[in-house]
């Protein structure tokens, strides 16, 4: 009886190790090969690649945002765009909604699993990072909020950096599709006006998006501002 069950669960172990070394395989394929094709990443490449069929278009475009999630050099907004493009404006506006949740939510949980020591060594070769380590100590809502709408900060490694220190998911969860859907309906405008950008509904998205960049480039520089100025205090008191 006791062999038996050793055999059961030693069966047990060999598949979930299987299960685990073919998941790792297929995303870990995946990724070289956005690797070596990163340059035809483009919104006209992903329309051509996703089928016309209604459903499976939705199927194939969150399986995108899940690779983008393990591949931080995809732009995200490649992905918005091309929603804009496959799908009404209602319907690529949840599509993408979606997609940000899943393309957030996994480096989240791999942070948890990294740990905090892990993450904090990637956060040490990216200066603009730092800026989570002075958020920290604030509302998660807001931090995750903030790190969002600052989009000059690596959205992979902010999720990754968030999980490992232990903040509760529900709050990075709506302070991170908040921050970003602003972004989620310029994109997808853009996308579903891309053959007319002489259009009001481009320009504007465009002048939004672009007024988000602007912005997130001078709060970034006045919290770098802010901290040199700290810094050189701190060590003139010294």
């Amino acid at each position: 009886m006791e062999i038996n069950l050793m055999g059961e669960v030693k069966a047990r172990r060999m598949a979930k190790i299987l299960r685990r070394t073919f998941v790792f395989l297929f995303w870990g394929a995946l990724i070289v090969l956005c690797i070596i094709y990163r340059e035809r990443i483009t919104v006209d490449s992903i329309v051509e690649l996703v089928p016309k069929n209604s459903v499976w278009s939705i199927v194939v475009m969150l399986l995108l945002y899940a690779v983008k999630s393990l591949a931080m050099f995809i732009y995200g907004g490649i992905l918005y765009a091309a929603s804009g493009i496959l799908f009404s404006l209602p319907v690529a506006i949840i599509v993408n909604t979606l997609g940000t949740v899943i393309m957030t939510t996994i480096p989240f949980y791999i942070g948890r699993k990294m740990g905090k020591k892990s993450v904090d060594f990637i956060v040490q070769k990216n200066q603009k990072l730092e800026i989570i380590r002075d958020m920290q100590n604030k509302n998660e809502f807001f931090v995750s909020f903030m790190l969002r709408m600052i989009g000059l900060l690596p959205a992979d490694l902010v999720a990754m950096y968030l999980g490992a220190a232990g903040m509760r998911y529900r709050p990075y969860f709506f302070g991170t599709v908040i921050g970003l859907f602003p972004s989620i309906i310029c994109f997808s405008v853009m996308g579903m006006r891309i053959d007319d950008i002489g259009s009001p509904e481009f320009i504007i998205s465009a002048a939004v998006e672009t007024a988000l960049t602007v912005i997130s480039v001078i709060l970034y520089f006045i919290w770098n501002k802010r901290k040199k100025k700290g810094t050189a205090e701190n060590g003139g008191e010294q």
